[in-house]
């Protein structure tokens, strides 16, 4: 059997908080050269695939967090004092 194409695809979902969540997938095809080494070519479309979704992943997490400081930016102050001082505690479980 001779291969000539590969195709991988990875994904998944982020929860983007407020009921919201982002569905990210990618599929990249690759054709192999006479002779290339096709469990070779399927291990690096894999790692280029999770990397590049991992990449938008960490685009929409920092997004979120800018999302979150927006929605504490219009607490009074006191309630975003109280948020914070139950953030700490929450870490030092």
């Amino acid at each position: 059997m001779l291969i000539r194409e590969i195709t991988a695809t990875w994904g998944g979902k982020i929860n983007m908080g407020d009921y919201n969540s982002a569905h990210l997938e990618l599929t990249a095809t690759a054709l192999l050269d006479p002779g290339e080494d096709e469990a070779e070519a399927i291990s690096q479309l894999w790692q280029t695939v999770q990397e590049s979704v991992r990449v938008e992943a960490r685009k929409l997490a920092a997004r979120r967090g800018a999302r979150v400081d927006e929605i504490f930016a219009g607490l009074p102050v006191e309630a975003r004092e109280k948020s914070t001082e139950v953030s700490k505690w929450q870490s030092l479980d």
